[in-house]
């Protein structure tokens, strides 16, 4: 559940900004107040991820607050919700590291994106330790360039539809399993099975090892790499 804490002044506002929020699972409000000083009180009390917040709030603009935020040591997303299209405010905002910054009037449309960058920026920071390009890609660059880097070439043999298909099997699979585990899951040969999975390793989406068994050869076995889930998406 992602905690949400709204900033503005604006009754009206204030209400639009809810009522988009309350659009969007798994989300819960946890504050919507006026200024600044209600604002910090329920940082200091309670864990919030995501913050909208107003520029123009009395006592301190939002920009001051973002600045005190900092020297607070508060962590809290902030997308900046405001009137302000002057490049000063704009940069400052950058500079403090904002999510996004949307001008009023907005649509639902546009919120919705700012959100979903929110989401794509807490998943490359979370709790996992390390990242890939893939998942850095969908934050840092624009829908047209992510296009561009969109339908890498697989190597030659395999196809991306068979790609699909052995991706969703091992998906459902929730332990270690062999190649030929997966062959009869899927329903192709051993061989072309084999060429996938090792094509599945060198991207990082899957780990293996070598499983040492009292009668018999050595099996080697695969999982996957909660760290690397997204390393297939460019060539699917």
């Amino acid at each position: 559940m992602i905690q949400v804490l709204i900033v503005e002044d604006d009754p009206m506002v204030a209400m639009l900004n809810q009522q988009f929020i309350e659009q969007i699972d798994q989300v819960k409000i946890v504050g919507n107040v006026k200024n600044v000083e209600q604002a910090m009180t329920i940082l200091k009390e309670q864990p919030v991820d995501l913050m909208l917040l107003d520029v123009y709030l009395p006592g301190m603009t939002g920009i001051e607050f973002l600045a005190e935020m900092r020297k607070e040591k508060i962590e809290t997303s902030v997308i900046l919700i405001t009137a302000a299209d002057d490049v000063l405010t704009v940069k400052k905002a950058i500079n403090y590291g904002v999510v996004d910054y949307l001008i009023k009037p907005f649509s639902f449309e546009r919120f919705k994106l700012a959100y979903e960058r929110f989401i794509d920026l807490r998943k490359i920071t979370g709790k996992e330790k390390v990242t890939n390009q893939s998942m850095l890609d969908k934050f840092f660059l624009s829908a047209n360039e992510r296009e561009q880097e969109e339908q890498l070439d697989l190597p030659k043999g395999l196809s991306r539809l068979t790609l699909r298909k052995v991706a969703k099997s091992i998906e459902q699979i929730k332990q270690p399993f062999s190649t030929e585990d997966l062959a009869n899951q899927i329903l192709i040969s051993r061989i072309s099975t084999k060429k996938y999975l090792l094509f599945l390793v060198e991207i990082g989406y899957l780990t293996e090892e070598i499983e040492y068994r009292e009668i018999g050869r050595p099996v080697t076995l695969y999982q996957s790499n909660p760290s690397f889930t997204a390393s297939i998406e460019r060539y699917q």
